[in-house]
């Protein structure tokens, strides 16, 4: 039987926590983004004020669902683990005052570093992504590790923290669940249907996901929200856990961290059990946002170039070259683990396989010079059973493999 398992009060004060973000005059943003800004986060999991160093910090990065809610049934894992878990609601989720698309992932750049700031955290131990949640991860490192910096860059306060370990031991872990990715790149139906539909239609996706949730039907946080927009793959993904259960009943093939079978097979089912009050309270605070993360991820929308790209740099094949020499630049390393569905109607199927993996992958192997390079080392694997939406639920055992390279289990 694991210990410290839910019921979770998702009531309690750690999962509605209030910063207020004044960009300052120097910013490169001040005059485009909310001044002050409010943005809601949870901060969960393992905590030891007396001995803060103790803590193993991971900011959770959300999907296209970007709520702070979604990472809370792993409340109990992460105690376990001693790793406190900062997640952070997207514009639009939660009480964080809603963005339009193209002033999304500036606002996160902004706010993430000054969260950390206002919280006295130096460092982070991990940056854990799920999906959309890719692209804000990797938007923020680009930024803070630029490869060819400005000469007179603005002065901002909360831009100099330096979120990555110092320790070149024991690297800051990237963690990527089910990468979004072009689908340019994956020739998954799904999503390449759903770029051709006019943005007008796309900016509905926060109410056709609200229809679904009073109508009781599990629309998941990506890959059904997606499907039900476009007609195209309803009842692909019927009942989904915020990166929780799959259809799939059985329990996964380990996690290699040292949470046994047994534990593993009690926490998702209670993962299960509470998932729908999860997405109950999620939807009841508003997920207008929604709407403009589904633009931003497909390049649509007004101030939307895809031409341009996403944040400036374009691709992800752009962005990581860019990235590993920002890093070497900067010395600082990074360890980078990518985990892929077995099934995924985003991506393609076919975990690390599938054609969308494979050139998400070639995009890191080209820069690092393989699997292990000066200043980036990668890995990447399929998690057997789980689909998109699923890929870090506690069935299938990737984010127990996390927590247990974070917290050093």
């Amino acid at each position: 039987m694991a210990t410290e398992t839910l019921p979770l009060d998702l009531n309690g004060p750690r999962f509605h926590r209030t910063f207020t973000y004044t960009p300052p005059p120097s910013s490169d943003h001040s005059n485009t983004l909310p001044s002050p800004y409010k943005l809601t986060y949870a901060d969960f999991g393992y905590r030891n004020e007396t001995h803060p160093d103790q803590e193993r910090v991971v900011l959770f990065s959300p999907p296209l669902m970007g709520s702070r809610l979604l990472f809370a049934t792993k409340d109990a894992l992460a105690k376990r683990h001693r790793i406190r878990v900062i997640s952070v609601d997207r514009p639009g989720f939660g009480g964080s005052e809603q963005v339009p698309a193209a002033g999304r992932l500036a606002l996160w750049r902004e706010t993430i570093p000054a969260l950390l700031t206002h919280l006295s955290i130096p460092h982070l131990h991990a940056i854990l992504s799920h999906s959309a949640g890719t692209l804000y991860a990797l938007d923020l490192l680009h930024h803070l590790f630029p490869a060819n910096p400005p000469t007179n860059p603005p002065t901002n306060p909360h831009q100099s923290i330096n979120i990555l370990s110092p320790d070149p031991e024991n690297p800051t872990l990237l963690a990527l669940g089910a990468p979004w990715i072009l689908p340019a790149h994956t020739g998954a139906m799904a999503p390449a249907l759903l770029k051709m539909l006019p943005a007008g239609l796309v900016s509905r996706a926060d109410a056709v996901g609200r229809m679904a949730n009073s109508a009781a039907v599990g629309v998941g946080v990506s890959a059904g929200v997606v499907g039900r927009l476009g007609g195209l793959v309803a009842g692909s993904v019927s009942f989904v856990s915020g990166g929780g259960a799959s259809t799939n009943t059985s329990a996964g093939d380990g996690n290699g961290d040292g949470d046994d079978r047994e534990t593993q097979k009690e926490d998702a089912k209670e993962e299960d059990r509470v998932w729908p009050g999860v997405m109950k309270q999620i939807y009841a605070e508003g997920v207008p946002g929604l709407s403009e993360d589904a633009l931003l991820v497909l390049h649509k929308g007004a101030g939307m170039d895809s031409a341009v790209g996403w944040g400036g740099w374009g691709d992800y094949d752009t962005l990581v070259p860019a990235l590993v020499e920002g890093l070497r630049r900067a010395g600082r390393k990074l360890r980078v683990e990518v985990r892929y569905a077995e099934t995924d109607v985003l991506t393609g199927n076919g975990g690390v396989e599938g054609k969308g993996a494979k050139w998400f992958d070639g995009c890191w192997r080209e820069s690092v010079g393989g699997d292990s390079g000066d200043v980036v080392v990668f890995g990447s694997r399929t998690v057997e059973g789980a689909d998109h939406d699923g890929v870090w639920g506690l069935r299938w055992g990737a984010v127990q493999e996390v927590f247990g390279i974070v917290g050093g289990v």
